[in-house]
C-alpha cells in the first residue's frame, strides 16, 4: 500500500485514518468526501473500498484520489458492507493512531473527527469512541423525529444489542490491532463486532452530542410509532428475522475472545439460552441488558419463545 497512507516507518502518533466502503453511491458520495476533507482535524487519510459498484460511484472516488494525496481508493468484488469494512481493516496497517469507519451518503460535522480523538487521547488501554447521530432527509434536513436516548453502555449491553453505528465510530491503535487480528467471516453488523471487542478488552466513550447527519433514505422507516402494542410487534419482527444470527455471532466472539472469566460466562449463559433450563435461566439473569425497558422484555420474551439465538 501507498506509504503516504499507511504512515511513515517510525509510526505517526497524530494521524487518523478513515475507511470507506461504498457501493453505488454516486448520489452522495461526493458531499460524505468533501465533508470528511473539510475536518478541522489537521491530519486525515482516507482509504476507500469500492464494494463492486455498477454506477459511477469508483470513476468519482478516482477523481477524489487524483485531486487528493491523502486518498486512496481501490474496487473489489461484491462482497457486503460488512466483509468490505473487515477487509478495510485488515488493509489499515497504517501506524496510524487512530482508525475510523465512514458510511457513503452521510455528512460530517467539521468537528467530528477533533471531538472523538480528544476523548479517545485520555485512554492508554484498547478504547473506541461512538456517539450519537442527527437524522436528516435526502437534502440533509433535521428530521422531527430522532433516536438518541440516553445511553449506558457495556458489556452486558453488547452481547444483545449494538449502541455503536459505525460512522461515529473511532478507535485506537490498540483496540484496531487487535480486532483485525480476529476477525470472523461474518457477522451481524461489523460495528457491533467492535462495540463487543472494546468493551471486553478496554475503554468505550459514548458520547451523546451528534457531529454527524445521518442521512435516512426514501424508504426508511425512522422511529416507531403507535401503540405500545405496535411497537413491541415491529421490534419482535425485527429480532426475529436475524434469527440464528446472534449465535453464530456470540459463538464467534467466544471463539476469538476467552480471557476475561466473568465476561466469557455471560457469553455461554446465552449460548446456552437456546435449550432448557438455559431458556428459563437466561430470562431472571441481569448481567444482560437492552437500552430500552420495552426492549428487554421483548428479547425475554423471544428468548423464552427459543426465537433470538
Amino acid at each position: 500500500m501507498n506509504s503516504e497512507i499507511c504512515g511513515d516507518a517510525n509510526g505517526d502518533t497524530k494521524k487518523v485514518l478513515i475507511l470507506m466502503s461504498t457501493y453505488n453511491g454516486e448520489e452522495y458520495v461526493r458531499e460524505q468526501l468533501d465533508s470528511v476533507l473539510e475536518q478541522s482535524y489537521p491530519d486525515v487519510d482516507i482509504l476507500v473500498r469500492d464494494d463492486g459498484s455498477t454506477d459511477d460511484t469508483f470513476v468519482i472516488l478516482k477523481e477524489y484520489e487524483e485531486m487528493h494525496p491523502n486518498i486512496r481508493a481501490y474496487q473489489g468484488e461484491n462482497i457486503g458492507v460488512n466483509r468490505s469494512f473487515f477487509e478495510l481493516l485488515r488493509k489499515s496497517d497504517a501506524r496510524a493512531a487512530y482508525i475510523g469507519f465512514c458510511d457513503q451518503d452521510d455528512y460530517w460535522l467539521p468537528e467530528k473527527i477533533e471531538r472523538a480523538v480528544e476523548k479517545l487521547k485520555r485512554y492508554d488501554a484498547p478504547a473506541l469512541y461512538c456517539g450519537a447521530k442527527t437524522l436528516v432527509d435526502e437534502n440533509l434536513e433535521r428530521l422531527s423525529e430522532q433516536q438518541n436516548p440516553h445511553v449506558n453502555p457495556g458489556f452486558g449491553n453488547a452481547v444483545i444489542e449494538s449502541v455503536c453505528s459505525g460512522c461515529t465510530l473511532l478507535m485506537n491503535r490498540a483496540l484496531a490491532d487487535i480486532i483485525k487480528e480476529r476477525l470472523p467471516e461474518d457477522v451481524i453488523h461489523h460495528d457491533w463486532w467492535c462495540y463487543m471487542a472494546a468493551c471486553y478488552l478496554g475503554e468505550l466513550y459514548y458520547d451523546e452530542n451528534s457531529y454527524i447527519c445521518y442521512r435516512q433514505h426514501s424508504g426508511n422507516e425512522v422511529g416507531a410509532s403507535g401503540s405500545a402494542l405496535a411497537m413491541i410487534r415491529a421490534k419482535a419482527r425485527d429480532l426475529k428475522k436475524r434469527h440464528g444470527d446472534l449465535k453464530k455471532q456470540l459463538s464467534d466472539f467466544r471463539r476469538f475472545y476467552h480471557s476475561e472469566p466473568e465476561k466469557d460466562a455471560l457469553v455461554d449463559a446465552i449460548l446456552e439460552a437456546d435449550k432448557f433450563p438455559g431458556r428459563v435461566t437466561i430470562l431472571f439473569d441481569r448481567r444482560w441488558y437492552r437500552q430500552s425497558v420495552l426492549d428487554n422484555w421483548v428479547v425475554r420474551g423471544l428468548f423464552l419463545l427459543n426465537r433470538m439465538l
